[in-house]
């Protein structure tokens, strides 16, 4: 049976099986429902070299089917049982989840320890799912206005090391070289035991749940977990700019990439809520001061890790990104000076308390609301196990921003949010001079 290894917080539990695999269950009994999501350590940033693309084309593998479950029954089987299923890719992690009816926590089980050890991999299922990514990158990326520019661009530009700058989608010729021992390899070595964490929510008792994870996952063999490549970079000692041209961009957009506080480090969480004081609602400072009050830009958005995950899904190097839109007439290198201007007079003076308080209040909504839900707590306690290993935190978070000071604030973004620290993409439509 598994062996109990820690209890920490309110309605939670985590055990360790004798294979390596990590279980963490909250127990919840407000409705007869389930979440069972499986995290595996197999994120972008952790191809190797001539494999880009590979952790979220397997993203799509994982749908294929097994060789006891052809892919034509696999979703009929969650969605036969009123449940629906889904996964995604991260730069740290792959997961997929099922949300069921309480009594078919047994029936996902079943489903996620079968394709953790009997994933069906041949030619033409391979082949199909690279045409399928291929088509995908094509839809949101090259043929997008803008595509990815402030997460999948900018990043290849702020970093230096393969794990964080390379293409996260996949280099087209990667893809197509792939073969059918290629994606076994990697399935052999990613998607263990060892490196995944599988987590439960929702309406179950605790015992009668580890009797069911223990007889569907405990026989699945234990592998070697992977090597994790080393991402640790120096920080930028001056800003970095760099200039794009896109025939399909009508307008000028820019981003600015500031490598941020690690998480954990005691800068994060209130960068976190200079995220919100920054950009978030029409109150916010950039938006208030930029946009209606200067007519500097049209739209500035902004945040730890933005468009992609949040401020608690990286473990290594990261991001506080800043993508904006000047108005006609405003050049992107005017719209970068507006916005060094804002930050500096955050550095200079901090949050006022309204500021403050309107960003912790939304930032606590949030959470709340998204941890309320089952697939919202699963999640979480997702992340921060097979991230960070503190699915603890997911109950702490609430109280530890409750207490952040104005004066963290200031200081994190002192410490952080000045031009040395960044790299600047320039996102300008082709064929037109700075506007």
């Amino acid at each position: 049976m598994a062996k109990r290894t820690s209890s920490a917080g309110p309605h939670l539990r985590r055990v360790r099986l004798k294979n390596g695999l990590d279980v963490v269950l909250s127990s919840e009994r407000s409705s007869p429902t389930v979440a069972v999501g499986v995290y595996y350590r197999a994120g972008f940033r952790l191809e190797e070299e001539g494999r880009t693309g590979f952790a979220h084309l397997f993203e799509h593998l994982m749908f294929q089917g097994t060789s006891k479950v052809p892919k034509a029954d696999f979703g009929q089987l969650i969605t036969g049982a009123g449940g629906v299923l889904n996964g995604s890719t991260r730069h740290d992690y792959t997961n997929y989840f099922e949300i069921l009816p309480a009594p078919a926590l047994e029936m996902a089980c079943f489903i996620e320890a079968d394709r953790m050890q009997n994933l069906d991999i041949n030619q033409e299922t391979l082949q199909n799912q690279i045409d399928v990514v291929k088509e995908e990158v094509r839809g949101n990326v090259l043929n997008q206005p803008y595509g990815g520019f402030s997460w999948l661009w900018l990043s290849q530009y702020a970093f230096s090391t393969y794990p964080n700058a390379h293409n996260f989608y996949g280099e087209f010729a990667d893809l197509e070289a792939a073969t059918v021992a290629d994606a076994r390899g990697f399935y052999e070595t990613w998607y263990g035991p060892g490196n995944a964490t599988l987590v439960l929510v929702g309406d179950f008792e605790e015992e009668q749940a580890l009797e069911v994870v223990e007889r569907y996952f405990g026989p699945v063999p234990a592998r070697r977990a992977p090597t994790q490549p080393e991402m640790d970079e120096p920080i930028p000692s001056s800003r970095a700019e760099h200039e794009r041209r896109d025939p399909l961009a009508p307008n000028p957009r820019v981003a600015i990439g500031y490598r941020t506080a690690p998480f954990g480090s005691p800068d994060h969480l209130p960068l976190v809520l200079a995220a919100r004081i920054l950009t978030d609602g029409r109150s916010s400072r950039l938006q208030r001061r930029l946009i209606r009050e200067r007519e500097v830009l049209l739209q500035v958005d902004g945040g730890p890790h933005f468009p992609i995950g949040d401020a608690f899904e990286f473990k290594g190097p990261a991001l506080f990104t800043f993508e904006a839109m000047p108005r006609p007439g405003v050049t992107t290198k005017e719209a970068v000076a507006a916005i060094d201007e804002q930050l500096a007079e955050v550095a200079e003076a901090g949050p006022n308390p309204d500021e403050l308080l309107r960003a912790k209040r939304r930032e606590l909504g949030s959470y709340h609301a998204s941890t309320d839900s089952r697939v919202g707590r699963m999640r979480e306690l997702g992340v921060l196990a097979s991230v960070h290993d503190q699915p603890e935190l997911a109950d702490q978070l609430p109280e530890l921003l409750s207490k952040i000071t104005a004066k963290q604030v200031q200081q994190a973004v002192a410490r952080w949010l000045f031009p040395e620290h960044s790299t600047v993409l320039h996102w300008l439509p082709e064929g037109e001079g700075e506007r």
